[in-house]
């Protein structure tokens, strides 16, 4: 037995050890101290944030470095997401994720080229088998950039399980990065919880001490729950970051959690259970709520209540705890009293509506041969919206609600003319394309976004300009948009060969870096084609000596 045992603890220290060295040994992916401009598990309009964003002193083209010694596991550039983006596989079942980069190493951008040029795409995706291109612990694999959904240079980095591809938050890994600042309370809100609808009020809360708010006393004998605005600071940096945990006790006992240590990725768009978006929409701003109405299992709930319910002449204290990773804590306190009087609340948003959409059943609307498809637990709680057609228009409508997966419009024809696509008008009055394929008669298709919708069209061809600076770093660059439904694809040619042009949506430009189609102190012929979404397409050609 004494054996096992010894046996037991030699195993248990080699394992903690082993542990301690991944952490020690796991490098920096810059050069200089790390300073963040977005956390872990912060809420995004994607989803919880699957990483940290680290700043790149505002600019692009700063090294970026392998964090631990691997190999390549997967490549991709794309104009959308990560943009250019590098996976690395390490030996200890960690995968790091660099993001966003505006180019790789020299060693793998000739790879990638070699790709580019043999597919006639400038978005592709590589998977590379095991140790097919090993990488050294502080190999360069990159240089920061502002590339795909990105709104200003620097690194989107990530740690992940190989095996499950678990986003795990990077401050586990040590990382130096200096907090003191607790969180701040920006508003609180109460919620009426009544046959899965919610009506809200905002409470009044003042500051007690440099750790501490406190509401009124609230009277009521309603089902309720709590909201909070919060945010966290860091220091030596002005950037607002989400909370690293959110804590609900009823008199000293847990009632509910979130901690954002790991979360799956199907789990990513679950944030939307958790975030008034009603609210969002009409102040661009993000109300946590701190219950569910639904009982499952989540890797980031650690306690989950479906509200709190108070009876008559009840007492009961409520405390709200708001975490970072450091450690420093705020505290928001709420005395509850049960009275038989119900809470007059003031947040209730009022629009057309004649359909009450419940989340346990699923529907098969029409109007006019107009069909809407919903299935069950499409949306997150019970919802009205508004279903009719008018004025050549389909409404299938509430702003203030997002679906939680897809649902199927059928969207009738009686004819297609040239340039036609389905259009869905927002909630700000922008417009956005949706279809020009008419399938059986109808514009089909799926979609998690309500609105209103109708036919348009889009005669008008794309615009093509060249940027007469043809030496500006060394690049052909020609500028394209299509102001009506956006560009679908684009090729560009040199001297009748296919040539990469990279595209930056955000610039409306496509450029050419690579020299090698070049002829020097000969004519070049440049070929440009772009077509845009309902196939209007326009052709440009540039006779060029460098």
């Amino acid at each position: 037995m004494k054996n096992i045992i010894f046996v037991l603890i030699i195993i248990f220290s080699i394992t903690l050890s082993s542990q301690k060295t991944a952490e020690k040994d796991i490098e920096s992916p810059i050069e200089f101290p790390i300073l963040l401009s977005g956390n872990f598990g912060e809420l995004r309009s994607s989803g919880f944030h699957s990483g940290i964003d680290i700043k790149t002193k505002g600019k692009e083209g700063v090294l970026i470095r392998s964090i631990d010694s691997g190999y390549v596991s997967r490549i991709q550039v794309s104009t959308s997401g990560f943009g250019k983006v590098i996976y690395i596989n390490h030996a200890n079942n960690l995968t790091s994720v660099y993001a966003h980069l505006s180019r790789f190493s020299d060693k793998i951008e000739k790879i990638i080229n070699q790709l580019q040029y043999k597919n006639k795409s400038y978005e592709i995706r590589k998977f590379f088998k095991k140790n097919e291109l090993k990488i050294s612990k502080k190999d360069i694999l990159g240089f920061s950039g502002n590339t795909g959904t990105s709104f200003g240079p620097h690194l989107h980095f990530e740690i992940r399980k190989t095996d499950t591809e678990l986003p795990i938050n990077p401050r586990s890994y040590k990382f130096k990065i200096k907090d003191t600042i607790r969180p701040y309370v920006k508003s609180l809100y109460m919620y009426g919880i009544k046959n899965g609808l919610l009506k809200k009020v905002k409470l009044d809360i003042e500051k007690i001490n440099d750790s501490t708010y406190r509401s009124n006393t609230i009277k009521t004998r309603d089902t309720i729950g709590f909201g909070v605005i919060s945010y966290d600071r860091q220091n030596l940096t002005n950037n607002i970051f989400g909370n690293y945990k959110y804590s609900l006790f009823k008199n000293d006992s847990l009632d509910f959690e979130f901690t954002f240590d790991s979360f799956s990725f199907p789990e990513k768009p679950i944030q939307k259970e958790f975030v008034d978006y009603e609210f969002f929409v009409l102040n661009k701003s993000r109300i946590v709520k701190l219950f569910s109405n639904k009982e499952k299992k989540l890797r980031f709930v650690s306690k989950n209540s479906n509200g709190i319910i108070i009876n008559e002449k009840e007492k009961v204290d409520i405390k709200i705890k708001l975490s970072d990773y450091d450690k420093n804590n705020t505290y928001l306190v709420i005395p509850l009293i049960g009275s038989e009087n119900n809470y007059e609340y003031d947040y209730e948003v009022v629009f057309p509506n004649n359909k009450i959409i419940d989340t346990e059943k699923g529907y098969e609307l029409e109007f006019n041969g107009h069909k809407l498809s919903i299935d069950k637990n499409t949306f997150q709680r019970k919802s009205k919206i508004l279903f009719e057609y008018e004025n050549d228009t389909l409404f299938a409508y509430n702003p203030f609600i997002e679906a939680m997966k897809n649902f199927e419009i059928n969207f009738l024809v009686d004819q297609k003319s040239t340039g036609q696509y389905l259009s869905r008008k927002n909630y700000d009055g922008s417009s956005s394309f949706v279809s020009n394929k008419i399938t059986n008669g109808y514009y089909k298709f799926k979609t998690k976004s309500l609105g209103k919708f109708y036919i348009d069209y889009d005669t008008i061809l794309p615009s093509i300009i060249r940027n007469k600076r043809i030496n500006h770093k060394k690049q052909i660059q020609y500028f394209i948009r299509d102001k009506e439904t956006g560009i679908k694809s684009y090729v560009g040619k040199i001297n009748n060969k296919w040539a990469l042009f990279e595209y930056e949506p955000k610039l409306n430009k496509i450029f050419f870096k690579n020299d090698t189609l070049i002829k020097k102190n000969q004519i070049n012929r440049i070929e440009i084609e772009i077509q845009d979404l309902v196939g209007n397409s326009k052709v440009v050609i540039d006779s060029l000596q460098f």
